[in-house]
């Protein structure tokens, strides 16, 4: 009989591979996004000592912008570790056909990304099929439509997994597809007799509230329950309608909201900003759900360019249970833009230790000091930078110029940094 597991967030999937003892597994991994990212191999050897499945699960980030800093992996890195505790040797990354359209932009920013190679970026090729193949931080990786991939051949083991805001287009959140369509097709590919994993992927604000039921309806479909069947397509006809859906618990929760607003990159005013920030000061959280409340809600100050709002934001979150490295990276790149090096210095060195953001804090270091005409200081941290992500090509531009401005008495450091920038 298939089976269906659902998750809340889609790195929970990870422990429930290792209690499989699943090795070396091509992952077919429906998802709006490729949740490999480079993890500090300290952290990968503490998930290597793990005796079993509940132990890894412990180490599991409870959000991604959680100021719990002892957490080995989460939503955005999981298949990483997997990969490197040797649970996944193939990854094939079904990705919609929006996110396909955007691939020139999502490679680029992966130059950016700690341990990313030009070999990497290199490796990509397209396929006769219509997909492409290459190699990313060592993981072999196919990226493909459904209706392409459907034709390439996996070795087994394979993994099925979905997350469920694969069938939700931003910033419109609508529904792009029908989840009948994609199982169909599935398992026409891969045949019957296989687990499924179902992330929803709600509580970090991916897939929006009233798109919960499309998890449950999956599941409904790959086990062939008739009743639990029906119940989700009534809810799909519904909102393909446009009709309003029925309330649903969680609707309050303001640290899904929150993360809502981040995940969509929806528009918000700000006046809508003071709003949430009243409700943050009126929350009833506390410890880290209500520090991950306020560093959220600098993020949005932080996008407003208001950098003083956006620390404030961080040191109620240090009060509440600590703060987060990458609201400390915007601060510090707000106060460098608005031309005050010297203020974005200690948010800057508070992002560089952490290694989540330290290769852009790194970066921003190095501008910071060309702006305060120290370029062989500047050079030092564009080296690291650049060491750590060599694929970053602004980053191996601004390490030349710095070494050139070391060498040169009476250059313009801060005209060379700024013209470095790309």
């Amino acid at each position: 009989m298939d089976r269906a597991f659902l998750f809340e967030e889609h790195a929970s999937v990870l422990p429930h591979w290792v209690g499989r003892h699943v090795h070396g597994a091509t992952l077919v991994c429906l998802d709006a996004h490729l949740d490999l990212q480079f993890i500090e191999p300290a952290r990968i050897a503490q998930l290597r000592a793990c005796r079993d499945a509940a132990a890894v699960a412990a180490l599991e980030s409870p959000h991604p912008l959680s100021p719990r800093r002892d957490a080995c992996y989460g939503i955005e890195d999981f298949l990483y570790a997997a990969a490197q505790l040797g649970v996944v040797g193939r990854l094939v990354w079904v990705a919609p056909p929006h996110v396909l359209a955007e691939m020139g932009a999502a490679l680029r920013a992966l130059r950016q990304m700690e341990g990313v190679t030009p070999e990497d970026i290199a490796s990509f090729q397209r396929m006769p099929g219509g997909w492409f193949e290459g190699r990313l931080l060592g993981v072999e990786l196919v990226v493909g439509a459904l209706e392409e991939l459907v034709a390439l051949p996996l070795p087994e083991p394979v993994l099925v997994d979905i997350d469920t805001d694969y069938f939700v287009q931003v910033p419109e959140d609508r529904l792009w597809v029908r989840p009948q369509a994609v199982l169909r097709q599935l398992r026409n590919w891969l045949g019957a007799g296989r687990e499924l994993t179902i992330a929803r992927s709600v509580s970090s604000g991916f897939l929006p509230l009233r798109h919960r039921f499309v998890s449950d309806l999956l599941a409904a479909l790959w086990e062939g329950r008739a009743e639990d069947v029906a119940h989700g397509q009534g809810l799909l006809d519904m909102e393909l309608s446009g009709l309003p859906l029925p309330a649903l618990p969680g609707n309050d929760d303001l640290l899904r909201r929150l993360g809502e607003i981040r995940a969509h990159g929806r528009p918000v005013d700000l006046a809508s900003v003071l709003a949430l920030r009243r409700e943050v000061e009126r929350s009833e959280e506390d410890g880290e759900r209500r520090a991950t409340e306020w560093i959220l809600l600098g993020q949005l100050y932080a996008a407003f360019g208001n950098a003083a709002e956006a620390s404030e934001c961080h040191e109620q979150a240090e009060i509440a249970f600590g703060g987060h490295p990458d609201l400390a990276l915007q601060v510090g790149k707000l106060e460098l833009a608005a031309g005050h090096p010297q203020e974005a210095l200690p948010w800057l060195h508070l992002a560089a230790q952490d290694d989540e953001t330290r290769v852009a804090a790194w970066y921003h270091l190095a501008l910071c000091a060309a702006a305060l005409n120290d370029p062989a200081q500047g050079w030092r941290w564009a080296h690291a930078a650049h060491e750590a992500a060599p694929a970053w090509d602004g980053c191996g531009q601004l390490e030349r110029v710095l070494a050139g401005a070391a060498a040169q008495p009476g250059y313009d450091h801060a005209l060379a940094a700024r013209s470095s920038v790309g």
